[in-house]
């Protein structure tokens, strides 16, 4: 394994079981992990992440060479995947007949498939497109599968939150940012840093457009992120109140009583999509 990754791993995990439980993957621009859950006995069995890749796409194509618990089959999956094909369309300007006309805001036009993604409280639909490459991929390992796009767990997360709130995913070199006003998402992106001097740049930067009250909004975080690390100090800096996002949902995550919960707040919300 890669020197950035880690692999966490129920001692009495019984692969054979495999078709009893499920598999969550989630695919990052440079980033890549999986989980092992049984959601009947709501216990976590495996966790697998990986930072800092060259590429989230290139590292599953890796990993499934590799990887013997990827190759096992399961009850079902589900692929969470970083997209440039994205446009987030609230519940009242949503047409179904017309999801096609959604797609004139995508990056590019290189998949064959789109995928509409409403949201648990049916506040917002994520229209979405992978790119053929790994759709390819994804459909010759896992051909059943649900797809997600790559923030769909937390923005699960996010919709649950009621007061003003800003919402922050790390990743080692990028983030995923949500406003919520008024207990609807108001604003998310997903932005790539080199420092944290450029990441102040981007949170300054949403505060002011958005004419956010730095003073009396809280920052809720996760991923890769700790007290006192240069991430936290430049936010507890700037926001008055800030605290770690961990999984709310009645997993046993036994297994990561060793790591930081917040570090798979985001994989792990993933059992929560449809």
């Amino acid at each position: 394994m890669s020197k950035n990754s880690i692999l966490l791993i129920d001692p009495n995990f019984e692969p054979a079981n495999s078709t009893n439980l499920s598999l969550l993957v989630k695919i990052g621009a440079d980033t890549f992990s999986y989980a092992i859950i049984d959601s009947e006995r709501k216990f976590v069995h495996a966790v697998y992440d990986e930072q800092e890749c060259e590429s989230g796409y290139e590292k599953l194509k890796e990993r499934l060479k590799s990887d013997a618990y990827l190759k096992l089959s399961y009850q079902n999956v589900k692929i969470a995947a970083n997209t440039q094909n994205i446009v987030f369309v609230p519940q009242e300007l949503f047409n179904e007949a017309e999801v096609a006309l959604y797609t004139k805001f995508f990056a590019d036009m290189d998949s064959s498939n789109v995928y509409v993604q409403p949201s648990w409280q049916q506040t917002i639909h994520t229209i979405f497109s992978l790119p053929q490459s790994l759709e390819k991929v994804i459909n010759e390992n896992w051909n059943h599968s649900t797809k997600l796009q790559e923030n769909a767990g937390l923005f699960e997360l996010a919709q649950q939150v009621t007061s003003d709130s800003i919402l922050v995913d790390f990743t080692v070199g990028s983030f995923q940012l949500f406003y919520i006003s008024g207990g609807k998402i108001a604003f998310t992106q997903h932005y790539q840093f080199e420092d944290v001097e450029e990441l102040t740049y981007y949170i300054l930067l949403i505060v002011n457009q958005l004419n956010i009250d730095a003073r009396h909004i809280l920052v809720k975080t996760c991923g890769i992120i700790h007290e006192g690390d240069d991430k936290w100090n430049m936010l507890t800096q700037y926001f008055n109140s800030v605290a770690l996002l961990e999984n709310s949902s009645d997993l046993d995550t036994t297994i990561l009583d060793d790591m930081p919960a917040h570090y798979y707040t985001s994989l792990l919300s993933l059992q929560q999509c449809g």
